[in-house]
Order: C-alpha cells, then sequence, then structure tokens
C-alpha cells in the first residue's frame, strides 16, 4: 500500500481506496494520468547487455557466411590452387627448382641469350628470383583472366596454350598423356638445358605475368631430376588448359 496526494482537494489517501475519501476523487483516473516510471540503472543495463549480445551473434553468423562463401582450393597441381565450386584459381605455392650461382662462362652464355631473345631470360631470371621456391600470389582470379601460358625450355618456346587454341591435355586433371606426346614431338633433343619455366598471362595489372621455374641450372636431359620437372610441367599445362576451357 502506498499514499498518494489526490489531485482535486489535495489529501493523501491510500492508493487501495476507491476514490478519494474527501472529495470522491475516483483513485483509477489518477493513476491513469500518473506517468510510468523511468527505466531503473540495471534495466539499462539489461538493454544494453542484451544489443552486444545480439550484435555479437550477428558479427559471429557473418563470419560463419562469409567463411561458407569464401575461395577455397578444391584441386592442387604443384602452385596452381582451383577452385571448382567458384571456378577460381590462383597460382601461389612452392615448386621443387634448382638454382646455383652462376659461373663466367655461364654468365656470358645468358649475355649472349638475352641479346638474342630481347631480355626475356633476363627477365625470366628476375622472376625466378635464384633459387627461392615460392610461386605467385594470394589473388584468386577467374577462370576467364587466364589468358595464355607457356612453357619455355633455355628461352626457346616448347609449348603454349590459351584463348582460342586448342585443348592439349585432355578433359581429366593428372592425365598429362596427350600433352606430353604433343611436347616431345616438337621438342628439340638436347643432352642438356640450362632453364624450364612455364609462364602464365593473366588478366591482372598487378602481377600480369607469372612464372613457374622448374630447372634453373645446366641439367642432363637423361637424369631423374629433369624427367620429374618435365613431367610437373606437363601436369600444370594440362590444368592451365583445362582451366582456359571450363570458363
Amino acid at each position: 500500500m502506498a499514499l498518494i496526494t489526490c489531485p482535486e482537494c489535495g489529501k493523501e489517501f491510500s492508493d487501495k481506496a476507491a476514490a478519494c475519501p474527501n472529495c470522491g476523487f475516483p483513485t483509477k483516473e489518477f493513476l491513469e494520468t500518473v506517468p510510468s516510471e523511468e527505466p531503473t540503472a540495471s534495466d539499462n543495463s539489461d538493454t544494453l547487455a542484451n544489443v552486444l549480445v545480439s550484435k555479437a551473434i550477428g558479427a559471429v553468423q557473418t563470419t560463419i557466411e562469409n567463411s561458407k562463401n569464401a575461395p577455397k582450393a578444391t584441386k592442387t597441381i604443384g602452385p596452381i590452387q582451383i577452385d571448382e565450386t567458384h571456378r577460381l584459381f590462383r597460382i601461389n605455392g612452392a615448386v621443387p627448382i634448382n638454382g646455383k650461382k652462376d659461373g663466367i662462362g655461364k654468365s656470358m652464355f645468358k649475355g649472349m641469350l638475352a641479346v638474342s631473345t630481347m631480355g626475356m631470360s633476363v627477365a625470366a631470371e628476375k622472376m625466378i628470383g635464384a633459387g627461392k621456391q615460392k610461386v605467385g600470389n594470394k589473388e584468386w582470379l577467374e577462370y576467364s583472366d587466364l589468358l595464355s601460358y607457356e612453357l619455355l625450355e633455355d628461352d626457346s618456346l616448347v609449348t603454349s596454350g590459351g584463348v582460342g587454341q586448342a585443348l592439349i591435355g585432355g578433359a581429366l586433371f593428372g592425365g598429362f598423356g596427350a600433352v606430353a606426346g604433343g611436347i616431345t614431338g616438337k621438342r628439340i633433343q638436347k643432352k642438356k638445358i640450362e632453364s624450364l619455366y612455364i609462364k602464365a598471362t593473366v588478366n591482372n595489372f598487378s602481377a600480369p605475368c607469372i612464372m613457374i621455374p622448374l630447372i634453373t641450372k645446366s641439367t642432363k636431359t637423361s637424369s631423374k631430376e629433369y624427367t620429374v620437372a618435365f613431367q610437373l610441367a606437363h601436369q600444370i599445362l594440362a590444368a592451365l588448359d583445362v582451366i582456359t576451357h571450363n570458363k
């Protein structure tokens, strides 16, 4: 029970009474005119806590959704990562390469080769990075961003592919027999080579040319090292071929 002041006569009386005992003013009418109590500090704290919890839950749900939609590699061939779900790819990873400091004779040979190929070998060596194994970057690209790709042995074009060119790698990843046959038939057999790398051109101004070095020192073509590098080249070319023809 609480005492209230009658708005009519100013006398106090119990809020349980039906009307003011002095003047008869109805208690119900008085209570309807009294404003409701302001929220307490405790109420405000509870409201703020609920808002913060709601925002935290929303942030977690957003993170989960973004994670589901984020590109993920469903297939990896050497440094080529492919997201078949979103039809994306990137060249990012490492390849087993071989590199060592050049001797004087080899440096002179490379200088002559750079002149004869308009600087291609120098550009390739800078991109290869003198023995570094990391290739490409973390940026995902659409299938249509792959413009062309080439396999070069000692700065000589062995084979190439890209937009508008015939499929050379077959429809299955890992099945590089067609590539191997096509390349072997066109190659000039040598006892030794100095370099073997793949050059990929993509529609990306920040990194339009990506080099994948496979051999960077004098290597016998009869060696196991050469065979492994050439097989990896076949697999990478087949993967790039399938990407090009599934835009």
